[in-house]
């Protein structure tokens, strides 16, 4: 019983947010699940994971993502338009710094007509 208490009290990691007193922070399972979902807003993006990781001793994170991604544009231009989403609505939604967007295709699907 205690055991089950103890794990659904446990927020998981923390991460820093963008804030002069270094003091606010967010859950690494809140903040992945918004930079999912700005992911996700790329047409033909889906994500598969997402990661974030302190980048330094201050406000820095680093994502890492996996995704599956549609055909209709060069993907150097897809991973470009998922890092633009991700750092706005990092830095915009969340009031968090990222310091690098690492990004690693899984799969490819053809265009839906």
């Amino acid at each position: 019983m205690t055991a089950s208490v103890r794990d659904e009290m446990w927020l998981g990691p923390l991460l820093p947010l963008d804030d002069p007193t270094f003091t606010l922070q967010i859950t690494e399972r809140a903040a992945s699940a918004a930079l999912r979902r700005a992911a996700d807003e790329v047409p033909g993006v889906t994500t598969a994971s997402c990661r974030l990781a302190r980048a330094d001793l201050s406000t820095g994170v680093h994502v890492s993502m996996t995704l599956t991604v549609g055909l209709d544009r060069p993907l150097p231009e897809t991973a470009g338009l998922v890092r633009r989403s991700v750092v706005d609505t990092s830095g915009q939604t969340l009031g968090m710094a990222v310091t690098a967007v690492d990004i690693r295709v899984i799969d490819a699907h053809p265009t839906s007509l």
